[in-house]
């Protein structure tokens, strides 16, 4: 009988800090950089009001991005999303046929 051990970290693989895919990572870069950028740019309060209003909404933002949707990152579920709704079809029961 053969014996196989599994480290405690073989799912650690392409992933940072253990936790977050790479691609996950960048996406939540991408989405939540405009809002800092924003933020700091618009809101004509002080340096401690930006802070606290950049993270009110980046962190939600930047939070659902890293945790994407059904294991999957957020342009992987929108572009099965996408060709789901465009392929979908209209499917009728119109009782059996006799």
């Amino acid at each position: 009988m053969n014996e196989f051990f599994i480290p405690s970290n073989f799912e650690d693989s392409g992933k940072l800090m253990g936790l977050f895919g790479i691609r996950n990572v960048i996406e939540a870069g991408i989405l939540s950089l405009p809002f800092i950028f924003l933020v700091f740019k618009l809101v004509p309060l002080d340096l401690t009001w930006k802070i606290i209003i950049s993270a009110v909404f980046v962190i939600p933002v930047g939070g659902f991005a890293l945790m994407g949707i059904n294991d999957d990152s957020l342009s992987v579920f929108a572009r099965s999303w996408w060709h789901w709704l465009k392929n979908r079809k209209i499917i009728e029961y119109r009782g059996e046929v006799k």
